[in-house]
């Protein structure tokens, strides 16, 4: 065998013991990352573990903690609550007082503006029946008064009527007489009839009946003028003053 046949030899043990090497490195390395694996798996399950349990104690704690706060929360909202409520009943109870007051107050006016004011018109109604009864006599005396003018102007004129009757019928018999030649006489003057009592005032006036003088056996001639109304009627402040 030659140098060239031990150099590959060598070469082939070389390789072979170098393929080996690699395979154990091989299988060493992957026995290393399993077991490092297997470790890391193991330090992460522990891990995660141990954060979970902290988690939870912590989650606990908190929860514990915000249940102690929440409750004195509502706690102390309660009592506000309340408080609020009592002062609200108080308010309520205050503005009810204030308002009965008030309406007693106001009903207590009423009253009393309604008596005042029944009592004003008990007072009008009073002096308004006394001005009406003193008017309604004023009115009746007056009316009185004037049927009494009335019935005294009447009078008068039925009497100066019947004087002016007589002197005229004595004044035509003598001028007849005188007219035969007989010797006149002296005519009485013809006398009125007695007038009526007038009726009393408060009763309307009575027509009274018409005073005729007595006619001379011949027809009665008529007068040359007749007497004017004017002078007939007595005048207005003879009248005013008769009624007075």
């Amino acid at each position: 065998m030659g140098r060239f046949t031990e150099d590959m030899g060598r070469l082939r043990d070389e390789i072979e013991s170098e393929r080996i090497a690699r395979q154990t490195l091989i299988a060493d390395t992957r026995q290393e990352v399993t077991e490092a694996a297997h470790a890391f798996i193991s330090d992460l399950k522990n891990t995660v573990g141990t954060l979970q349990a902290d988690f939870r104690a912590e989650h606990a704690d908190m929860a514990e903690s915000a249940r102690s706060d929440r409750n004195a929360f509502l706690a102390r909202l309660g009592g506000a609550v309340a408080d609020i409520r009592v002062a609200a009943a108080e308010r309520q109870a205050s503005v009810r007082e204030a308002l009965a007051e008030s309406a007693a107050q106001a009903r207590d006016e009423r009253a009393q503006s309604n008596a005042q004011m029944r009592d004003e018109v008990a007072a009008l109604q009073d002096g308004f029946k006394h001005a009406r009864g003193v008017m309604a006599m004023e009115v009746r005396a007056a009316g009185q008064s004037f049927v009494s003018g009335i019935v005294g102007a009447v009078a008068d004129i039925q009497r100066d009527t019947m004087q002016l009757v007589g002197d005229f019928a004595g004044e035509r018999s003598a001028g007849r007489a005188a007219w035969r030649g007989a010797a006149p006489k002296a005519a009485a003057p013809a006398r009125a009839k007695p007038q009526q009592a007038a009726p009393e005032a408060a009763k309307p006036a009575a027509a009274k009946p018409r005073h005729k003088a007595a006619a001379p056996a011949e027809a009665v001639m008529k007068p040359a003028e007749k007497p004017t109304l004017d002078e007939v009627r007595p005048s207005r402040g003879a009248s005013d003053e008769s009624m007075q």
